[in-house]
């Protein structure tokens, strides 16, 4: 797994030979999820308890297991589903294994069992603690059972590149690299010409360009990385091929 601390994503390489970026989720949307989830259980509990009060000694019996299946089941309920506990979904947030794919329903119940773990000594100190000093933002009960949250992206159309002819690289660029060109010309109509000559001389002594011509190659890459093909890229692909 590879970390861009910039976009705070995480890119995983499958075996399938592809690779897919997670978007960690960080402390204070989890608190958000976990204080709605705890609002509903806490509503959930409060009600079935005043009902089964009216049944006297044998109410009292249900009220207890109540508070424990809504305690212990809510989570793995929701979870084991989609992924999802109602507050999770209100934050956009969902659990997933390390390596994207949904989680199992053992990983969620162990993820659950192990939240006593987190509370230590009190108000979730230690899962706090824990969360706070890794990327990933990840809880005793999530190293154990090889989760994590992330943000459940929708795919978003990407916005139209300036107009102009592709170029075929002549360089290699890693996969982070050619986001980052497309990035790069995506918001080039948002930036002034003086910022974008900055970003863009960054990598003209490696093109062996100067800085308006490295601003030019760029913005021809990133048409080509997008499937942008015009003539031209297509003589200087056959030149590269040759």
């Amino acid at each position: 797994m590879e970390d861009q601390a910039l976009e705070n994503k995480s890119y995983i390489h499958l075996p399938e030979g592809v690779e897919i970026a997670l978007t960690p989720v960080g402390l204070v949307a989890r608190s958000y999820a976990y204080m709605i989830d705890f609002a509903i259980r806490a509503i959930i509990i409060t009600l079935l308890s005043l009902f089964f009060g009216l049944l006297g000694a044998v109410g009292e019996g249900l009220a207890l297991i109540t508070f424990f299946v809504v305690s212990w089941g809510y989570n793995i309920y929701f979870e084991a589903r989609s992924g999802q506990t109602p507050g999770k979904k209100r934050l956009n947030i969902r659990v997933v294994q390390d390596n994207g794919l949904p989680a199992s329903f053992s990983q969620i119940v162990v993820r659950n069992l192990l939240r006593p773990a987190d509370m230590l000594p009190f108000g979730y100190f230690f899962g706090l603690l824990v969360m706070a000093f890794n990327e990933r933002f990840k809880r005793i009960g999530d190293w154990a059972a090889g989760t994590i949250i992330v943000y459940d992206e929708a795919f978003l159309e990407r916005p139209i590149l300036p107009s102009g002819i592709s170029e075929v690289p002549t360089l290699v660029f890693t996969t982070q690299e050619q986001l980052a060109i497309l990035t790069y010309a995506e918001r080039s109509n948002t930036l002034s010409s003086e910022r974008r000559i900055e970003l863009a001389a960054i990598l003209s002594q490696v093109m062996n360009c100067d800085n308006n011509q490295s601003e030019i190659k760029l913005l021809n890459y990133a048409r080509y990385f997008s499937g942008h093909v015009t003539n031209n890229s297509a003589e200087s692909h056959d030149k590269a091929s040759v």
